[in-house]
């Protein structure tokens, strides 16, 4: 459930008012931006020179799946302003950022304050330079669902307690008796099901021997599985019997992520894997 939709509309206006305070300069602004981005599950963030005063604040890229991922790699030319609530963005501003968009790269336009109706036109009118726009009000209630900087009254919830209790059933026992394994956690994503793939924990994949070309893997101490080690790419391939098998693959394309915990056991030269359904 996302947090952000049980507010007011006056309520996400105080809260616009109280992050464009934070901020004591654009610079500030936009160090913030980069921890945020990251968070938001971009890539390679980095603020630009300083000194470029009118081009681009900060790069980023989003990264591709599977076979495809130089292919699909999203390179971003981000602008951060800074600004009151009261001082919209001009499609001027827009046009500027389109200016210093290379072919084949798209733009993002993240303000504290709202954009005019005709800068939200114009950022999404040439399909060659999109520009992606977050005004204060999206930029806030993402915030707000991701708790990056808002803090909540707790309520006690018995049946969440009753999920959390059912989800970590299978792993427990597993757990307790081996509290010396440090296991890995990671989420096993829509991306990769739709490729087809598993990414694999690099604290995983440096343990395998150089010109390894599969591994053993274990899942939920039941099935066990030969999946092959994609180089380079860091995934295994062969997995779609094991994610139909375990539902995160329906026959008829349903695709749903499943948490996971991890560890290389290396005395087995097993990769066992706990899954965990997640939480609504």
């Amino acid at each position: 459930m996302q947090i952000s939709t049980l507010l007011q509309d006056d309520e996400i206006l105080k809260f616009q008012e109280e992050l464009y305070s934070y901020f004591e300069t654009g610079y500030s602004f936009e160090e913030f931006l980069k921890e945020y981005l990251i968070e938001m599950g971009l890539d390679e963030v980095q603020i630009t020179q300083r000194s470029r005063d009118g081009g681009i604040d900060l790069m980023a890229i989003r990264k591709g799946v599977g076979d495809f991922s130089e292919i699909d790699t999203t390179h971003y030319y981000i602008q951060a302003k800074r600004y009151a609530l009261n001082n919209k963005i001009s499609v001027s501003k827009i046009r500027e950022l389109k200016g210093t968009i290379p072919f084949g790269y798209k733009g993002m336009f993240i303000t504290t304050s709202t954009f005019t109706n005709e800068a939200q036109i114009e950022a999404v009118n040439d399909p060659s330079k999109p520009v992606v726009t977050i005004d204060g009000k999206a930029l806030v209630m993402s915030c707000i669902d991701h708790q990056i900087g808002f803090l909540y009254k707790p309520i006690f919830s018995k049946k969440q307690l009753d999920n959390f209790l059912k989800r970590d059933t299978n792993v427990n026992p597993v757990i307790n008796s081996n509290l010396h394994i440090e296991y890995i956690e990671k989420l096993i994503t829509k991306n990769d099901i739709r490729a087809r793939i598993v990414s694999i924990p690099s604290k995983i994949m440096e343990q395998f021997n150089e010109n390894q070309p599969s591994v053993k893997v274990n899942i939920n101490n039941d099935k066990n599985y030969t999946f092959n080690i994609v180089r380079g790419r860091n995934y295994f391939g062969g997995v779609t019997t094991f994610l139909k098998e375990f539902s995160l693959l329906s026959d008829e394309g349903t695709i749903s992520p499943k948490k996971s915990k991890w560890f290389y056991d290396k005395e087995n030269a097993t990769v066992k894997i706990y899954l965990e359904e997640l939480n609504d």
